[in-house]
């Protein structure tokens, strides 16, 4: 008897959440709603609370030339979202002792051009190196007009490395945040150096395997097969579809691909590390900003709280770190709530919707949804 009262009080104290999360999934469903689930491209969104997903669903098609839907195993470029993977691999081969994080680069990649001045990997992993971007001028093809990435231009990844080692620096290193893909292909490298395995293989023995994340990788083959993808769109000029996908092999910056039954693992390991040493101190290694990720605009300089692939703000009013990501027809976004045990994760495939602009919707929607119960 005392038993069958004790079912029934869990019931009556349960029933409440499950009527929250039904209706927090209907309101996440509104969000997607303009997507046509059986005829475009689109998303997938997801609500992680307290190591599970409360909310889980798919809009829109992973191929359309054979009308293959969406699904939470559906494989996604996540953009740098990738960043944290790679500055992650960065803090294990430091913590091992095998790396120093204060170290001009140089010691790792001796070919690298002369700055005049030391560039340590710690300023490489904060973008506060002085390093630069994309559109460095240092990155001209053999007629001396620009290099176009993404799928108009190609370079092998030795010849990409080739025009980055030439590449000087936009500023003075360790005293101004400036966001460089640059950067993070180098450490790339420099975890290849380190560890006599390029990145692809790195994580997938020391991140991917331990997490049991079968679906996620580094893909620095874009010939590679890789069950479950979904295909990346954009729209032409006359409102038909083409596909959208880059010709490059590059990594480090980007390049991790990834489903959503496979992120929730590694949004739980910010809880319960199983990586390196499995330590706590790992993570609050890769969760502490660097004090100098100042960025100087028009309106006066802002501290943008960069951490390892990370950025920590207050979104929602609450505590948040998280980082989005977009490339070629991709995009993605990863907003996570630790004082919440809450995380959103958001990925499309179409240029015709913003994994940032949904995915902050879901997020508003669910920091309401959790903190008015």
């Amino acid at each position: 008897m005392i038993r069958m009262t004790l079912g029934i009080v869990l019931l009556i104290f349960m029933l409440p959440m499950a009527f929250a999360d039904e209706k927090l999934a209907l309101s996440i469903d509104r969000v997607f709603a303009g997507i046509n689930r059986d005829a475009e491209p689109g998303c997938v969104a997801g609500v992680i609370h307290n190591g599970q997903y409360i909310h889980k669903n798919a809009y829109g098609l992973a191929n359309m030339e054979h009308g293959v839907p969406l699904t939470s195993e559906s494989v996604f470029r996540i953009g740098s979202v990738s960043k944290q993977f790679t500055a992650m691999s960065i803090a294990i081969l430091s913590e091992r002792g095998a790396l120093d994080l204060d170290a001009d680069v140089h010691e790792y990649l001796p070919d690298l051009m002369d700055y005049g001045q030391p560039v340590t990997i710690r300023q490489m992993v904060h973008h506060i190196s002085g390093m630069g971007d994309y559109d460095h001028a240092a990155f001209l093809k053999a007629d001396g007009s620009e290099f176009r990435f993404g799928n108009e231009d190609y370079s092998t990844i030795d010849e990409f490395y080739n025009m980055v080692t030439k590449a000087d620096l936009n500023h003075e290193p360790g005293i101004q945040y400036e966001y460089s893909n640059l950067a993070y292909f180098l450490l790339a490298h420099v975890i290849e150096s380190v560890s006599g395995k390029t990145l692809s293989e790195f994580a997938e023995e020391e991140l991917f395997r331990p997490l049991e994340m079968g679906n996620t990788l580094f893909n620095d083959n874009v010939d590679q097969v890789i069950p479950k993808r979904a295909y990346g769109y954009r729209k032409t000029d006359v409102g038909s579809w083409e596909v959208f996908m880059t010709n490059l092999d590059y990594v480090g910056d980007g390049g991790v691909f990834t489903t959503l039954d496979d992120f929730i693992k590694w949004d739980q390991n910010f809880y319960t590390n199983q990586l390196g040493k499995g330590k706590r101190s790992l993570i609050d290694v890769v969760e502490t900003p660097h004090p100098a990720t100042i960025e100087y605009t028009d309106e006066g300089p802002r501290n943008v709280n960069y951490a390892f692939g990370l950025r920590i703000n207050e979104t929602h009013g609450q505590y948040m770190i998280g980082h989005g990501g977009s490339w070629v027809s991709y995009t993605a976004f990863y907003n996570r709530f630790p004082a919440l045990s809450m995380s959103v994760v958001t990925f499309c495939n179409s240029l015709e919707q913003s994994a940032y602009d949904l995915g902050s919707q879901v997020a508003e929607l669910a920091v309401q949804a959790l903190t008015t119960n």
